[in-house]
């Protein structure tokens, strides 16, 4: 049988972050530090500083880019929640990251998921040498 050049093109990290500590939430400055920390962590390379949109009463929707995929984090004031989606291409520790993101917002309770998405991805070199033009 012949062997797959099938990989892996990106390792996502969703985590949901219930009750979490009114005060660090509702900083804007704490989302800008996080999503300025998380790329460090993840050892990604930054593409722009990150953004973040503030909706009065409701809560912020930030994001930074990364050469290597994206990161985003989502707050609802009214409920003290908050979502945290981590992207890269390149491998990461996702344990490593889920304690990251717990000590930083201090939630009561999560929910966490993992994937690995593009399984069926194959490299365009790949795809070029399997059709014999190169």
């Amino acid at each position: 049988m012949k062997k797959s050049n099938k990989k892996i093109f990106g390792y996502h990290l969703a985590i949901d972050l219930y009750n979490c500590d009114r005060k660090i939430i509702r900083s804007i400055e704490n989302c800008y530090r996080f999503l300025d920390l998380v790329p460090k962590i993840i050892k990604t390379n930054i593409q722009s500083p990150p953004f973040v949109i503030y909706k009065r009463n409701i809560g912020f929707a930030g994001w930074i880019p990364v050469v290597e995929s994206g990161i985003s984090l989502y707050i609802h004031f009214p409920t003290n929640f908050a979502t945290v989606d981590i992207y890269a291409c390149r491998r990461f520790d996702y344990n490593e990251v889920k304690k990251f993101v717990i000590d930083f917002f201090k939630p009561e309770k999560i929910q966490e998921y993992r994937f690995l998405r593009g399984k069926k991805y194959i490299h365009p070199m790949e795809l070029l040498k399997a059709r014999g033009l190169i």
